[in-house]
């Protein structure tokens, strides 16, 4: 929303949101022998976050997530050719993907989503809670996420379930949690607020 509205994070001095984080993909085990095109193309997913907040802004105008994301691939043809470079194109294979009702991982797993589709599979998505989304993935009930806040988070799941999962590493860096004023406003840190 920072590309919309003139906004800035508070300082947090004492880290009560957590410091900086990565949104990693995760994928389920056994994901790179079923459809290794499909794996690729997470392990090679890595955005900017103006790309994340420019499919978020088409959302909150009234697009919808799959209008959205079928825009932006549309426009950054650069940057989804290097997701799918070397992968091999599916056949019809059933890709399921999980994500929580962010603003964020909305517009990342359609956008993944529509890039998998793009290239032959069969993609569903599936909105669930953190819990169950890290579970999916574990037990094989889902096939992916690209929505794993870490390493602060989602790091109690991450950590319950870490040994039954492949974790592809960052598909964006350096985002946050924190509280976020209107750039007028005059004041700079969490501790200014009364």
């Amino acid at each position: 929303m920072f590309s919309k509205y003139d906004l800035k994070y508070l300082e947090d001095p004492n880290e009560s949101f957590g410091g900086a984080e990565n949104i990693n993909s995760i994928a389920r085990k056994g994901l790179e022998q079923d459809a290794p095109g499909a794996y690729k193309i997470l392990d090679q997913f890595n955005w900017e976050t103006k790309d994340m907040e420019d499919v978020m802004v088409e959302i909150s105008d009234g697009m919808s997530p799959k209008e959205a994301s079928e825009k932006w691939i549309k426009e950054n043809q650069d940057k989804v050719s290097k997701w799918t470079q070397g992968a091999q194109s599916g056949n019809g294979e059933k890709i399921k993907l999980v994500y929580v009702a962010w603003d964020t991982e909305i517009a990342s797993t359609n956008v993944i989503g529509k890039v998998l589709e793009q290239n032959g599979y069969d993609v569903t998505l599936s909105q669930v809670e953190v819990g169950p989304m890290f579970a999916g993935v574990a037990n094989g009930s889902a096939d992916a996420m690209v929505a794993a806040w870490l390493p602060g988070t989602h790091l109690e799941y991450y950590n319950k379930y870490k040994d039954d999962m492949v974790n592809l590493g960052p598909n964006l860096k350096g985002t946050k949690n924190g509280l976020v004023v209107p750039d007028y406003v005059e004041i700079d840190s969490i501790e200014d607020l009364k």
